[in-house]
């Protein structure tokens, strides 16, 4: 019987996005694109820092909300620029507000924006270009974590969800063979998307340095705001603060803490042996990382002072 009661009540909210979705099309050309998109990384803290953005006043959320479907919490990514291409730009920007909701907003709060986080688009091969090209008024946001401890929440995320079955030593060295040429062939087109490209590419989407000088070259520096997530974890306010700014945002209203969320319970220490390989293999990116921002990213394992450090200086 609860079985029966639970898919009844997947089926009607299921019909119910499918109605909305068919709605907010037809009026899409009353939908403005989007101010802000939190673009990465997976596994960086996207999912604290959009609930934190939801925070302030002047955000609307994304259609359908929380408060006009049945649903657990509003919406965080659209996936549009990385799995969705293939949808059409009505599609899109149906899941953003109409002008007359922004504008409601804005004489209520003094201001409105709009947002998404799709974390695969950072490190997706045709998204930056997507993203540049459609949105080219648009401020994108990305968050950087220690490589290691990336690597290995993504790594414990898959186990979490049934995916991965091997330990982190093994899906590291299985890691080229599953990915293979995927991230080529989704660059050429051949392909529009592949799984093994965004769940288990543990390491290679770890790798930064690549994927920040994609999206610089396609939207330009002044456009990406490069954040890391010790210094958001450590101070939430100046961070979102920063995203306010650059946005021309009022200032968020004062936070305790950032809160985490969507975490991966992992082992409480990483295993040496493979701490010392990945750091080997990320002090590279992380150098290099380091010019591009024009700052030692505050990753002690890689010489950067913790955030905690950089805070009080």
């Amino acid at each position: 019987m609860e079985r029966t009661t639970q898919g009844i009540e997947r089926g009607i909210k299921s019909a119910g996005r499918v109605v909305v979705r068919s709605a907010a099309m037809a009026t899409a050309g009353l939908r403005p694109p989007p101010d802000l998109i939190v673009i990465g990384v997976k596994r960086g803290g996207t999912t604290s820092l959009f609930r934190d953005l939801e925070r302030h006043p002047a955000m609307c959320p994304l259609v359908p909300s929380a408060r006009r479907l049945p649903l657990r919490e509003n919406m965080k990514g659209v996936h549009y620029f990385d799995t969705n291409p293939s949808r059409s730009r009505r599609w899109y920007l149906s899941h953003f507000p109409t002008a007359p909701t922004l504008a409601w907003r804005r004489r209520r709060a003094g201001a409105a924006f709009t947002a998404e986080a799709s974390p695969y688009y950072f490190f997706h091969p045709r998204a930056a270009g997507r993203a540049a090209a459609a949105l080219p008024l648009a401020t994108f946001v990305v968050m950087l974590r220690d490589p290691v401890e990336r690597t290995v929440s993504h790594w414990a995320e898959q186990t979490r969800n049934g995916i991965e079955q091997l330990p982190l030593g093994a899906a590291l060295d299985a890691e080229p063979t599953r990915v293979g040429d995927a991230g080529e062939r989704l660059a050429e087109g051949t392909i529009t998307a592949d799984r093994a490209h965004e769940h288990q590419s543990y390491a290679s989407q770890s790798e930064y340095a690549a994927s920040l000088e994609r999206w610089f070259d396609a939207a330009g520096s002044d456009r990406v705001l490069v954040l890391f997530s010790e210094d958001y974890w450590a101070d939430p306010v100046s961070a979102l603060d920063r995203i306010a700014s650059r946005i021309g945002m009022p200032p968020f209203p004062a936070a305790d803490r950032a809160t985490h969320r969507n975490a991966a319970a992992r082992p409480a220490e990483i295993d040496a042996a493979d701490e010392r390989r990945l750091v080997e293999r990320f002090a590279p990116d992380v150098e290099r990382v380091g010019r591009l921002v024009g700052r030692v990213p505050p990753w002690p394992r890689f010489g950067g002072a913790p955030a905690d450090d950089q805070a009080r200086r």
